[in-house]
């Protein structure tokens, strides 16, 4: 018979809104949705989630696992450019991965993603001293966790050329095998224009699949908007497509540096883009101009699992109380909701019928709550909350604290030892 939450306000961001709903789940699927009075009694157990906030579960476009073990971690070098953060941090820690430090990585930044209502992630990962087989490291934990991931490998020159081989064939073949998964998929990676040479774009476009998309940094940093310059192409964007690498499942993370082409082949050709505002902040390389480009999905970059405060931060580090929060509503739910689907059909919202992926925030509104001021509530109300509970695939994997797939007191002492290795390699690289 399943199982029904109920006694929360349960809503799709979108049409849905019931203040004191419920779902039923039978299997992994959403069965009903309704009235708590209504369906209470039509599972095999009830969960009273008491006035909590109800939504679909949450994406994160744009992640870095592999960054989650670095926290507290000094740079080996001198920080004051973004090409020194890259050399000096995220390129030495990648050179010092291996198979045991990218799973707990992995784990590790699962478990914080689902602990916020995440259940879905679009990953970008690198690893260049461990690139045959580092995507089904990280598939494990994925399938261990019971959440859905986009996985990718950055393909980079900055580990030689005689690596390039290994690095196209990760991503070709982990998308072959998963291309029919429900769960996990994979994608094209690519780390940014900068560091791929023209040989090396001719060799991806060579060796991806038609119908393979590619996930890539695009326009990050004004470095990387000069070195395409420097090509005789107008922007990132408009190199990309002279390589035939630009379409509607091409996903464009930061998108800031862009040239006037750039930001029309965008309109043109429907790519996918990520905004990751804090990271933006804190590597001080600018904001995406939002009155260019109105459709976009939110990623973290690596900072952080939460998606929640990753939207009060963009409204926060944007347009504060000039914000139109229609407009945010509609990002927020309803674009993620369309791009998600072009990768997982029945993914995305509260509908019958669909994968049962849903987030209960720890957060009970006391103050009038409908459609309109939704976005009220997340950014001011729930701000940074964590999940009550997260729901994946039918399956609770997140409850008061507690994980269904991990016992924290038990792996929090391999994360840490796998962490110490890791920071033992990083010096040494």
């Amino acid at each position: 018979m399943g199982f029904v939450i109920g006694h929360g306000v349960v809503t799709d961001g979108i049409e849905l809104f019931i203040e004191d709903g419920a779902i039923l789940i039978e299997g992994d699927k959403i069965a009903a949705i309704g009235p708590t009075a209504e369906l209470r009694d039509r599972g095999d157990k009830f969960y009273d989630l008491g006035g909590r906030l109800v939504l679909p579960g949450l994406v994160n476009f744009h992640h870095h696992l592999y960054s989650a073990l670095a926290t507290g971690i000094s740079p080996a070098g001198p920080t004051d450019t973004f090409v020194q953060i890259l050399e000096n941090l995220w390129w030495r820690l990648d050179r010092a991965l291996d198979d045991e430090t990218i799973y707990y990585s992995a784990v590790h930044g699962i478990m914080d993603s689902v602990a916020h209502g995440v259940t879905t992630i679009f990953d970008h990962h690198a690893s260049m001293g461990f690139i045959r087989g580092s995507l089904e490291i990280i598939e494990k934990a994925f399938r261990e966790a019971g959440i859905n991931g986009l996985l990718c490998f950055e393909i980079s020159d900055r580990a030689g050329r005689e690596t390039l081989k290994d690095q196209i064939e990760e991503n070709v073949n982990f998308w072959e095998i998963h291309r029919d998964n429900p769960n996990v998929k994979g994608i094209m990676g690519l780390h940014a224009n900068f560091t791929l040479s023209e040989e090396t774009l001719r060799e991806i476009a060579r060796s991806k699949p038609e119908e393979m998309g590619i996930h890539i940094h695009c326009g990050e940093d004004r470095h990387d908007f000069d070195f395409c310059r420097k090509l005789g192409y107008s922007g990132p964007v408009d190199r990309l497509n002279a390589f035939g690498l630009l379409n509607d499942r091409t996903i464009l993370a930061h998108a800031i540096h862009l040239s006037e082409r750039d930001y029309r082949l965008i309109d043109e050709k429907k790519p996918i883009v990520v905004s990751n505002p804090e990271s933006n902040a804190n590597n001080q390389v600018g904001k995406m101009d939002r009155d260019r480009i109105r459709e976009f999905v939110l990623g973290t970059d690596g900072m952080s699992g939460d998606m929640v405060q990753t939207l009060r931060s963009m409204y926060l580090l944007g347009k504060g109380h000039n914000e139109d929060f229609e407009a945010l509503r509609k990002l927020f739910f309803e674009t993620s909701r369309k791009i998600l689907s072009r990768f997982f059909p029945n993914r995305g919202g509260l509908e019958v019928g669909n994968y049962a992926d849903i987030a209960v925030l720890d957060y009970v509104p006391v103050t009038p709550i409908s459609l309109e001021n939704l976005m009220g509530h997340l950014i001011f109300g729930a701000k940074n909350a964590k999940a009550h509970m997260t729901i994946a695939n039918g399956r609770i994997v997140y409850h008061n604290g507690k994980f269904a797939f991990a016992d924290i007191e038990k792996v929090r002492p391999e994360i840490r030892r796998a962490a110490r290795n890791l920071w033992d390699k990083f010096r040494k690289v």
